[in-house]
Parts: C-alpha cells; sequence; structure tokens
C-alpha cells in the first residue's frame, strides 16, 4: 500500500507523537524513512561508531558507541533524537567500558550493556539515568563466564541473555538478580551451534532468536532452549543474509534482523518467512552503510544504528 497524503504530513514535521496508530496485527509490507541523526565526533550527539541501541517504556533511546574513548560511551535520546544525557567512560572497572555493543532495556527501564572488550566484567547494569547498578558474568571459559559478550535481551520475567561472540560461542541466561541460568549452543555449523553468535531476542512466547553472524543464519530456541527452527543462507537474496548482525521483535512476534553485510534489515514472521526488507533504497540520506543495533519503540518506529556511517536511522511502516 502507498503512504497516504496525512502520513506524508506527519513526517515533514517528524513528531512521533502526531504519526498514526501502529496496529501490529496488520503488518506492513512498507517502511518509511523518518529521520536521522549523528556524526562521527566526540560531543553530544556525535559518534564515533556506533553498535547497539535499545529503547526503554518512555521511548527513549540508548545507544552505544563502540569506541567513544573520549566521551560518554552510552548517550540517550529523546524519540526525535534530542539528547537528554550521557553516561559511562573508557576505562577497566566494573562501571567502566572498553568496547560497548548490544543494549536492551527491560520492563523496570534497566538497562543492561555488554561490554565487547571487557569479558571481567561482561554486562553492565544501569538505571535509567545513567546510575551504575552492578556488572554481571566474568572473564573465562564456562557458566556465567564470556571471552567477547556481544549482544543482549531480555524476556517479560526480566531474565537477561547474553551472546559470546568469542570461544564459549553460546547463549547465557541469569535471572532478573544476575544469577547464572543456562546456556544454548556450541561451536559448530549444526542445529543448535553458532559460528560467532551476535545477538538475541526473546518473543512474547518466551522464544529465543539468535542471530549466527558467521554461520548467516537466524537460530530459534524454546524457552527451555531446544532448537526448534533455523533460516538464512549466505547471499543477497531475499531471506538471505551478509552477517547478520542484530535481531528484534515486534509486537506481532516479527523479527527484524540487521543485515550488514548487504546494508538492510530484513523482516521476517515468526516462523523465518520473509516478509520484507527496508534501508537499502531511497535518497541518499535514507541509506543504512552497515547496520548493526536495531530497536522497535511502542509508535512501531524502527531505529537502526549505523555502524560505517556514525548515526542514527529511524524508519516507519506503513499500514
Amino acid at each position: 500500500m502507498r503512504i497516504s497524503r496525512f502520513v506524508l504530513f506527519c513526517f515533514v514535521g517528524f513528531n512521533l507523537m502526531l504519526l498514526p496508530t501502529y496496529h501490529s496485527s496488520a503488518f506492513a509490507l512498507e517502511f518509511v524513512h523518518l529521520t536521522m541523526w549523528g556524526e562521527r565526533g566526540v560531543s553530544q550527539g556525535q559518534f564515533n561508531q556506533v553498535s547497539g541501541i535499545g529503547i526503554d517504556s518512555e521511548d527513549n533511546v540508548y545507544v552505544s558507541d563502540f569506541a567513544g574513548y573520549t566521551t560518554h560511551m552510552i548517550q540517550k535520546f529523546t524519540p526525535n533524537g534530542t539528547f537528554i544525557l550521557g553516561f559511562g567512560t573508557f576505562g577497566n572497572g566494573p562501571q567502566y567500558f572498553t568496547n560497548p555493543s548490544g543494549i536492551a532495556v527491560n520492563s523496570n527501564d534497566t538497562v543492561f550493556i555488554a561490554d565487547f572488550g571487557n569479558p571481567t566484567y561482561a554486562v553492565k547494569e544501569f538505571t535509567s539515568n545513567g546510575t551504575f547498578i552492578r556488572s554481571i558474568g566474568s572473564f573465562g571459559l564456562g557458566p556465567g563466564m564470556f571471552i567477547s559478550p556481544g549482544g543482549v535481551g531480555v524476556d517479560k520475567e526480566n531474565n537477561l541473555y547474553v551472546t559470546d561472540f568469542g570461544e564459549n560461542t553460546n547463549v547465557q541466561k541469569f535471572d532478573a538478580s544476575g544469577n547464572f541460568m543456562m546456556s544454548i549452543g556450541s561451536p559448530g555449523t549444526g542445529n543448535g551451534q553458532f559460528n560467532n553468535p551476535a545477538d538475541v531476542a526473546v518473543d512474547s512466547n518466551g522464544n529465543i532468536f539468535v542471530t549466527d553472524y558467521s554461520n548467516n543464519r537466524v537460530q530459534k530456541f524454546d524457552a527451555s532452549g531446544n532448537f526448534l527452527m533455523k533460516f538464512g543462507t549466505f547471499g543477497s537474496g531475499n531471506g538471505q543474509f551478509r552477517y547478520p548482525v542484530d535481531v528484534a521483535i515486534d509486537p506481532s512476534n516479527n523479527v527484524y534482523v540487521s543485515d550488514s553485510g548487504n546494508n538492510r534489515i530484513q523482516v521476517f514472521d515468526n516462523n523465518g518467512n520473509y516478509l520484507t526488507q527496508f534501508g537499502n533504497s531511497g535518497a541518499a540520506h535514507e541509506l543504512i552503510e552497515s547496520p548493526v543495533g536495531i530497536a522497535i519503540n511502542s509508535q512501531g518506529a524502527v531505529y537502526v544504528a549505523d555502524g560505517r556511517d556514525a548515526d542514527v536511522h529511524v524508519f516507519y511502516p506503513i499500514p
């Protein structure tokens, strides 16, 4: 369906509160670029290398800067990109970052950030105002330990899921208090195995979706960690991937994947059937060059962190 004149008017003003209500029951096969913000630099609202992105209950947006050594490495914005605050600085202690990557925000607006470069303190936990709470995980091989923590996800019970891009090559689950619960996967190419798991997201039924970066696929597990299915192969066609990074799930349990090597976002239903794609067409300023982090707000707006251009793009579904 083409865009209505009313929707176009709303886009020009870019006020998310003016957009028509997104009805998740009717999936949109078309997404329109709303806006973008950010540029390379070390000041407020600037980034060196954006990586993860997360959204809280008020639709505020948190963006991690993988290599923002001289400024706050996590920045918080309003839904339309106005800077609110920054927190997290470079360092080696529990509250500091080396290379922050994936971000997830739970129902209490607690913010979790995986520190790819500091597995001794693998996941940092902060309040929505940027106050450090604690770190979760430690360095090593085994339960609750990490080599290269990359992606984080939360479920409706506020359990935490963390991928290890490194030698553990698995997804680990922790309860809301930070206690280790279980691990999923092992190194390899078979069902339930990973070759650099990059990110994890959980749908409303407790099913777990993991982007298997170097195997160029997404795998789905049940709430107990049992393998259910996989989708995707290497390539540039519909439903194919070139190094998928992040995964996000909308209220209808559709699955959004940042296909970094193909410079696009692909969308699938909950069973892995291809639905649509966006981010790789339109005007030059609407194109994403290397999508990494992806998150969806309560209005259905899709926020994409572009790792190459150091900015954030916002897309909206057209019902």
